[in-house]
């Protein structure tokens, strides 16, 4: 028997992306377009090949899913509306928020907010990987929108949204015991915006502070870095495989998460599980990811920052990075993103 079709739409190339799609591509005929939103002026021929894709397409589609809601997922929406297909949104973060002291979410751009909201207007059902990003209080800095949430910029929405969170391998991100004492990592892809986004800043001057301990930044660029005063115990990486980032994450007693703004992310769970322990900013699913098996800094503060980074100096380490690895197995195992498939089931039918 032919398994039904699909129709998926993703505007970036992500492990998460790849992850669902091999998912998606185990479970259904699954039909892929990806559209490239980067260079601003090419959008109405990104729009044209996603008309085509989708006139060609539609036909005997049983579901339409957008990775993140923005400019890409208009048109799917719509179409989905149009010929009576379920359409499903899943949210990530950026596309549920307005951050204007550093320029980051849809919301903060008003043509992108505008078809993102359109976008979940239309939707059959929208599926946040954290709870946070339908509408909650945000506390860790004092200065955006005390609100966040794509419920608190786009209040009609009326689509039923079902959190899910993602999956990770254990066996694929091993536990390590050798690790370099008083060693500090962060992950992320750190162009200018991210800098503030993701909390180097904080690491800077942390890593000004504490001359004793080493920190490793992966995914960054040295011209995108808008200081030239870089501490010296800070090492830039640019990109890694992964077996080094495996290597990487195991050999590093911490793991900094430290940003102003994240949905579910990946890097600190991967980290986890090779035993680095979490200090983690108290931001969306960060607080839920981390448990009792790290640190949480509640407020964007350096004073406080440097308070807990020495509480997590003079913690059982050991014990700690076994919670770590142990909290990430117990609550967001591997086949934790199959839930995805049942909900596309149900959506379909």
């Amino acid at each position: 028997m032919k398994n039904p079709k699909i129709l998926y739409f993703h505007s970036v190339q992500s492990s998460f992306v790849r992850k669902d799609l091999a998912l998606l591509e185990e479970n259904f005929d699954t039909k892929i377009f990806f559209f490239d939103p980067k260079i601003k002026i090419l959008l109405p021929i990104q729009f044209l090949k996603q008309l085509i894709f989708l006139l060609i397409n539609i036909r005997n589609s049983s579901m339409i899913i957008t990775q993140f809601g923005g400019y890409q997922s208009f048109l799917p929406s719509f179409f989905g509306k149009l010929f009576s297909v379920p359409s499903l949104i899943i949210l990530g973060g950026s596309d549920c928020v307005s951050f204007p002291s550093i320029k980051y979410g849809n919301f903060n751009k008003k043509l992108l907010g505008l078809f993102t909201k359109w976008s979940y207007g239309l939707a059959t059902h929208l599926s946040p990987v954290h709870s946070s990003l339908v509408k909650g209080e945000y506390t860790y800095t004092d200065d955006d929108y005390p609100i966040q949430g794509y419920l608190n910029f786009c209040p009609k929405v009326k689509a039923d949204y079902t959190e899910l969170c993602y999956g990770y391998d254990h066996e694929f991100f091993s536990f390590k015991k050798d690790k370099i004492a008083n060693s500090f990592l962060t992950v992320g892809y750190l162009n200018h915006p991210n800098y503030y986004r993701k909390g180097i800043d904080l690491i800077f001057s942390l890593a000004k502070k504490k001359n004793e301990s080493t920190f490793t930044i992966v995914g960054g660029n040295l011209k995108d870095i808008p200081i030239d005063d870089i501490p010296e115990n800070v090492k830039m990486i640019k990109s890694v495989s992964p077996e080094k980032l495996i290597d990487l994450y195991g050999s590093h007693e911490f793991y900094l998460q430290l940003s102003i703004c994240e949905g579910f992310p990946s890097a600190i769970c991967e980290a986890m599980l090779c035993g680095s322990i979490p200090i983690g900013s108290d931001v969306a699913a960060i607080p839920q990811i981390i448990g009792e098996s790290g640190f949480v800094l509640k407020k964007k503060d350096e004073g406080l920052l440097l308070k807990l980074v020495d509480k997590a100096i003079n913690c059982d380490k050991e014990e700690m990075a076994k919670s770590a690895r142990e909290q990430i197995i117990k609550n967001y195992p591997i086949n934790e993103r199959e839930k995805l498939i049942t909900l596309i089931n149900k959506l379909r039918k």
